[in-house]
């Protein structure tokens, strides 16, 4: 087991005073003026609501500590000795949060060209385009975990590198639940594709949602490498053999449908494990939350992302949306990944969550159309709704991060200090 903190022990907090002074609840304090602003009312209103830090979160953001237990047992068995021998090739002059942008932009490259040739995940793509999605995801994983690994190295750490990595992570789950629903053609199993990334974005959820309870990000035996591993074996397999080969029959059931039932299992142990620590061990009063509030709220951002598109996909008496899954599971993805990113954000500056998010208007609209029979295209509305809510989830990414690189003095793409910050 091994256990990161990114400062030493006599930087922390520990006797239990201190701890619960750390976590108390903190009401959130009127926004103040910022040079984030633009001027116009409209805007400012929903910059102020939808993606600005007030001066206090920003403090608190300042002095997080990362903490993480990992008990993986591919990265104690070899990657962390490839990961730091990789890293050792870097120039010292590459931003960390440059990797991990990197590393986004190539998984989604990869998996739009899958999106390309199975638009339903039902067809059969060529076998290059399996060894594409293997290798991307690959090149994402090495450049995912070795961007801390460069951060250390060049002295550039900093709470903006973790919250860059979680939220390129929680904007991929998605992306890689989809190379899986390709390998595997799940546009030909009722739901399959719409289930399969469900289930990713949900338990991805429900782990930073124990965070925010713990303060402690917590890796199991079996977590985020061997997963990944195991969709690299499958893309492989299925780029060798066929996608046909996970229709072959295992004791009266097709291979394809026994990995789904393992899956199903698996998730489920990995959620109740989160459910129990997110019950037991909050570190706040009486068992809070980091910003001191119920360890329960954050399941309401989880079912205002869920239950909207479980409506949207059940209702519609049409197929467009299994005809149209790709842009629909993006969509989805995209709303999931916002919602995540709030969850990282308050955990890292100890603040409470809001319910509502104008992201939601995407889903809300799709809504609206069937439940009150308008007359709108549904393909169309779809697409226009999907722009946008990538719009909102970019916009919420920018604002976020210029905020911290102006709070903090530093780049976030560049090595070189800033200015303001070596002027200090």
């Amino acid at each position: 087991m091994v256990t990161t903190r990114s400062r030493s022990k006599n930087n922390r907090a520990t006797d239990k005073d201190r701890s619960k002074e750390r976590y108390a609840y903190r009401p959130r304090s009127t926004f103040e003026e910022s040079d984030a602003l633009v001027g116009c009312k409209t805007i400012d209103h929903y910059l102020q609501y939808d993606c600005l830090l007030t001066r206090e979160e920003l403090q608190r953001l300042d002095e997080h500590v990362y903490s993480a237990v990992d008990t993986s047992w591919l990265d104690e068995l070899c990657m962390k000795k490839f990961w730091e021998a990789v890293v050792l090739y870097y120039p010292l002059w590459v931003a960390p949060n440059l990797l991990t942008l990197i590393g986004l932009i190539v998984n989604l490259t990869t998996v739009l060209v899958l999106s390309f040739y199975c638009p339903t995940a039902t067809e059969t793509a060529p076998s290059w385009t399996y060894f594409l999605a293997a290798a991307g995801l690959f090149a994402y994983q090495t450049l995912d975990a070795t961007d801390g690994k460069q951060a250390r190295r060049i002295g550039a750490s900093s709470p903006l590198g973790e919250l860059f990595d979680h939220g390129c992570d929680s904007a991929s789950q998605v992306f890689v639940t989809l190379n899986v629903c390709y390998a595997l053609q799940l546009g030909t199993v009722r739901c399959g594709v719409f289930i399969a990334c469900l289930i990713s974005v949900s338990l991805f959820y429900t782990a930073h949602w124990s965070t925010y309870c713990t303060g402690q990000l917590r890796f199991a035996r079996f977590d985020v490498t061997e997963a990944q591993w195991s969709i690299i074996s499958m893309l492989l397999c299925t780029a060798v053999f066929g996608p046909g080969i996970w229709s072959i029959g295992v004791f009266g059931y097709s291979l394809k449908h026994l990995l789904l039932a393992a899956v199903a299992l698996g998730t489920i142990y990995q959620a109740l494990g989160y459910l129990a620590v997110i019950f037991t061990e909050g570190v706040g009063k009486n068992g809070s939350t980091v910003a001191g509030t119920s360890v329960l709220f954050p399941i309401c951002p989880l079912l205002a992302v869920i239950v909207p598109y479980c409506m949207i996909y059940s209702k519609s008496a049409s197929s467009v949306y299994d005809d149209l899954i790709v842009i629909f599971v993006l969509q989805f993805g995209a709303v999931a990944a916002k919602a995540t990113n709030r969850l990282i954000v308050a955990h890292m500056s100890r603040s409470e969550l809001s319910l509502w998010d104008w992201i939601y208007m995407g889903p809300i609209a799709l809504m609206i159309n069937q439940y009150y029979d308008i007359k709108i295209d549904e393909p169309r509305l779809l697409k226009y709704t999907t722009v946008y809510v990538y719009l909102s989830l970019l916009v919420y990414c920018l604002f976020i991060t210029r905020q911290i690189c102006d709070h903090m003095g530093i780049y976030c793409f560049k090595v070189t200090t800033p200015q303001r910050a070596a002027n200090k």
